[in-house]
């Protein structure tokens, strides 16, 4: 139970990280979607097939990628490690997508471009996800 808090704390931190940076530089919009993911590889290769392939349907559907980090088999850059500054938390990888609605995030995942991918997903990982709003400061 106090590692979904945990994972709840630290999302809603990575989302004012990132609508902090997007104020600075201007493209704050506050009408965002994130998917946050919590993932664990079991099948680097396979997983990394579709990494490859994910990225360009991510973009095409009008998503982006906010943050992309851990997962050591990947990447061995220091930059990219996952820290924990509260509590035992250390996922093997985290991934922030944007999306403008959650219709353009739906039409992503139901997309016949996605759905020939997922499998390799599935099938060499295991992903918690939650959906939230991006953050719109009170008038």
């Amino acid at each position: 139970m106090w590692q979904r808090g945990l994972f709840i704390r630290v999302a809603f931190l990575l989302l004012l990280a990132t609508l902090s940076v997007q104020a600075d530089t201007g493209s704050l919009t506050g009408a965002g979607v994130y998917l946050i993911l919590d993932i664990t590889v079991h099948g680097r290769d396979t997983y990394a097939q579709y990494r490859e392939k994910v990225e360009p349907i991510i973009e095409n559907y009008g998503g982006r990628y906010i943050v992309r980090s851990g997962a050591k088999s990947f990447d061995n850059n220091p930059a990219s490690d996952v820290i924990s500054p509260e509590g035992e938390w250390y996922p093997d990888r985290i991934i922030v997508l944007e999306f403008k609605s959650t219709e353009q995030l739906q039409q992503f995942v139901k997309s016949p471009e996605y759905q020939a991918i997922v499998h390799l997903r599935t099938s060499s990982s295991s992903t918690k996800s939650v959906l939230v709003n991006g953050y719109q400061p009170p008038n």
